[in-house]
């Protein structure tokens, strides 16, 4: 079977979706001080207000290096940014975690 027919049969998501999952409820963990990390550390709220993804957009750094493209903190921000407010501003991680991932990526 393919790497498709297996997920499907498993009913699994893919291992780039879980990947961006974990990414995702590590980023919202951060930002609601569920860890114990400063968010400032990682993460630099935006100021821009578009009428698109959420209300607590963060800012996306520019790297020089592909490498530093790949940092948790650089490559989570798009994501994050698409997600809509009722996922963002959820009282819990768990209602968080309901996230589709053909959404996501």
């Amino acid at each position: 079977m393919s790497y498709t027919n297996r997920l499907r049969s498993l009913h699994l998501d893919s291992l780039a979706c879980r990947r961006t999952i974990a990414d995702l409820v590590m980023c919202y963990k951060i930002l609601n001080n569920h860890v114990f990390h400063e968010s400032g550390k990682f993460f630099t709220r935006s100021n821009v207000c578009r009428t698109r993804g959420n209300t607590m957009k963060l800012k996306k750094f520019h790297t020089l290096s592909a490498r530093d493209g790949h940092f948790f903190s650089n490559r989570v921000v798009n994501v994050w940014n698409s997600l809509p407010d009722s996922v963002i501003l959820s009282p819990t991680v768990a209602i968080a975690l309901n996230i589709n991932c053909r959404h996501l990526i």
